[in-house]
């Protein structure tokens, strides 16, 4: 593997600018060669070597600037961890030496307030009530402690990993010098890029430190000695940091490899089974509506899951870290072809269901458990309790899961958010849920060979609940959004994007209204008043949800975006058409609901409005797909939901201070806020880390970054 590859496959994404240019200084090499003058003569020779003494002058100006550019940024990253490591020290000394104190104080405000509330008469059920209401709080007490002691342990796990990737900085940037003026030499015929190297290079700071050594020593020594008793294989095995490379595993490529194989001969088996069945005119006709609503929801829901592991694969070989934005543990996920395995694998379970379908259409043999079977499999599969099929990934879904569902009651975080998005574009499933239940409500349909609906689910009973069950996506949004708010006190953009949630929740009404009037307007359905409501809050929510994707979701049209005309000014993706092509795809598939107002008005067409309904929830999954690239893109790039909390991400400059929040304290004590830097994990004990503030004494820490700066000052001079 050339080394320019190699150099972007382990860098740390958001440090990129901060790395050795080296595709950049090759290039500058390479055409210098290219211009090189030839040695045709004598005196030619003289000519080609002051040429490339000249060339030299431009390309080692080059290596000082992209020297100077690496000994700052570790330099404040390497200051920055100390600061970091002595104020993990700081707390667990808290927690340790406060503890046993904490919890006498704590037993004897608990005896006080138990003794002044309880008036028995009898002293001995007094004192037992007491002591039972001690014992109890007590241990939630203690329980608060233990949280906060594993937030700790999290905090310092976190940090050490930091730690491996600023070694790994010092690593890839002094390979990357040595590679190129290496190249240099080669290139030029000479030995100046070697002389260079010694010259610079092996006295740099960022080469020449050792202090990320010690401190990952240090911090393993803490860890083993503090928080595992001295057990270190224990602490190692919390510490562990994984691969900076995504590793391949062969087996998962294999028995990915094994379900696509299995999905190609399905299909054609699933489409030569089904002519069989037409041509057979003996054969009774397939109830295909039934068939339709009961299986299209699952199929959407593992298409969808396709699209994602696409999804996951586009954002890792561009450097965009959803690890970090969805805050997955950096030690334990899936991997793009761990989730393609999973839902290839989900996908040829529905092409056997669905075959099966149609075979035992074809007998006459109860086709309808099929889809129910189906549908409990893939139930039993998310929350089966053994550890098989990633039992971490699926809990940790369903806990987000379960924080979507009961917004806004609880905090809203950026991967709640997203997936709360996502239920937005399959916002059939829970239109297909009202069908689901009632065709099984009655008994007959799971004996029957022709779908038999309940008359409880007919007419307006049915509109009711296909538009209850409807509302729930956008319910969850605009619950967020609506949290959100309560937890920052900004209308905009919290109160705004709820407003994009509340105009969907008319569309449902207007649309309900719509479908209840249908019938009375039979005959004449241009004078049904509510379908030009319908219309009017459809095309509102449209130009709404349109405008909120582009300028808010993507950041696009930006006035600062110079060359990227009409973008932003970063952006991530190597092809600026990409962009323009999302632009207008998301216009289309936004307003392709337009359709629906010529079926409503063509008998013919209206007789399939199933079918298109389900290509409408294709294409809306399809632009969801779409989505997903440039949200985590801007997401990744601006934190344009102010999400991000956690974990090490800015690569701006640590000495880059707020100067409202700086704070001069008694005894020379400094207030330092760290852009954002310090883990949520790490809160202090006086949980005054609103804006993530580090409360310390100075001590050595503000003395290295004083050292360091002299170092850089006399490289430099």
């Amino acid at each position: 593997m050339k080394f320019g590859e190699y150099l972007r496959k382990n860098l740390t994404s958001e440090w990129s600018s901060q790395y050795i240019q080296y595709e950049d200084m090759k290039e500058i090499l390479y055409e210098f060669q290219s211009k090189a003058p030839l040695i045709n003569e004598i005196n030619q020779n003289l000519i080609r070597q002051q040429y490339f003494t000249d060339a030299d002058q431009e390309f080692f100006q080059f290596c000082e600037k992209e020297l100077t550019k690496i000994n700052t940024f570790f330099a404040e990253k390497l200051a920055e961890s100390l600061l970091r490591f002595d104020f993990l020290k700081n707390e667990f000394e808290y927690i340790e030496g406060n503890s046993e104190d904490r919890h006498l104080t704590v037993i004897n405000k608990l005896y006080k307030s138990d003794q002044s509330d309880l008036n028995f008469s009898n002293e001995n059920n007094k004192m037992k009530l007491r002591e039972s209401i001690s014992k109890i709080r007590l241990k939630r007490f203690q329980k608060h402690e233990h949280i906060k002691l594993n937030d700790l342990k999290l905090g310092l796990s976190e940090f050490y990993l930091m730690l491996i990737i600023l070694k790994n900085y010092q690593t890839l940037n002094f390979n990357g010098f040595c590679k190129i003026l290496k190249k240099h030499d080669k290139l030029f015929e000479t030995n100046r890029g070697y002389q260079w190297r010694m010259l610079y290079i092996a006295n740099a700071p960022f080469y020449k430190s050792i202090r990320v050594d010690e401190l990952i020593n240090e911090v393993e020594t803490f860890y083993t000695n503090k928080l595992a008793n001295g057990n270190r294989s224990r602490a190692m095995e919390r510490l562990r940091v994984p691969p900076l490379e995504e590793k391949h595993s062969s087996i998962v490529t294999f028995r990915l490899g094994i379900s696509l194989g299995m999905i190609l001969i399905l299909i054609p088996l699933l489409i030569l089974l089904t002519l069989l069945i037409y041509n057979n005119k003996s054969s009774k006709e397939i109830d295909w509506r039934a068939g339709l609503h009961l299986y299209r929801s699952s199929f959407l829901i593992i298409f969808h899951m396709i699209l994602f592991g696409i999804n996951v694969y586009g954002w890792s070989i561009n450097g965009v870290n959803h690890i970090l934005i969805f805050e997955i543990d950096p030690r334990n996920h899936l991997t793009y072809e761990q989730i393609l395995e999973i839902s290839t694998f989900l996908m040829v379970l529905w092409l056997i269901s669905l075959n099966l379908f149609f075979l035992l259409f074809y007998y006459n043999i109860y086709p309808f458990i099929q889809p129910l079977c189906l549908t409990i499999l893939l139930i039993l599969i998310l929350i089966n309790p053994l550890k098989i099929f990633y039992k971490n990934s699926r809990y940790w879904f369903l806990k987000k899961l379960f924080r979507v569902f009961i917004a806004p009651y609880y905090r809203v975080d950026f991967v709640d958010f997203w997936l709360a998005d996502q239920f937005c574009s399959l916002e059939i499933i829970f239109f297909d849920l009202e069908y689901f239940i009632c065709f099984y409500v009655s008994e007959n349909n799971l004996i029957s060979s022709q779908s038999i609906h309940s008359s409880v689910c007919n007419g307006s009973s049915q509109i009711i609940l296909q538009s209850f069950f409807q509302f729930f996506p956008s319910w969850f949004r605009f619950a967020q959004c609506i949290r959100r708010y309560y937890s920052t006190k900004e209308k905009f953009p919290h109160l705004v994007n709820a407003g994009k949630y509340l105009s969907t929740l008319f569309v449902i009404i207007t649309n309900a209204l719509r479908r209840f009037n249908n019938f009375d307007y039979h005959q004449n359905k241009y004078e049904n008043p509510f379908l030009y409501l319908w219309i009017l809050t459809s095309l509102i929510s449209s130009i709404y949800k349109l405008i909120w994707d582009i300028k808010m979701d993507w950041g696009f049209f930006q006035n600062n975006s110079n060359e990227n005309k009409y973008l932003r000014q970063q952006i991530i993706y190597e092809k600026k058409f990409y962009y323009y092509i999302a632009i207008l795809i998301n216009f289309f598939f936004r307003f392709i609901w337009i359709i629906n107002i010529f079926i409503h008005f063509n008998s013919l067409f209206g007789e399939y409005s199933d079918i298109t309904g389900f290509s409408f929830a294709f294409i809306e999954i399809v632009r969801r797909f779409i989505w997903n690239y440039f949200r985590l893109e801007n997401e990744h790039l601006n934190n344009c939901g102010q999400f991000r909390a956690v974990r090490d991400i800015s690569i701006r400059p640590t000495h880059n201070f707020n100067q409202n929040n700086l704070q001069q304290t008694q005894n020379d004590n400094t207030i330092i806020t760290i852009n954002n830097e310090i883990p949520m994990t790490t809160m202090n004990h006086e949980q005054n880390l609103t804006n993530y503030s580090l409360i310390r004494r100075k001590t050595n820490a503000e003395e290295f970054i004083d050292e360091i700066n002299n170092l850089l000052i006399n490289n430099i001079n």
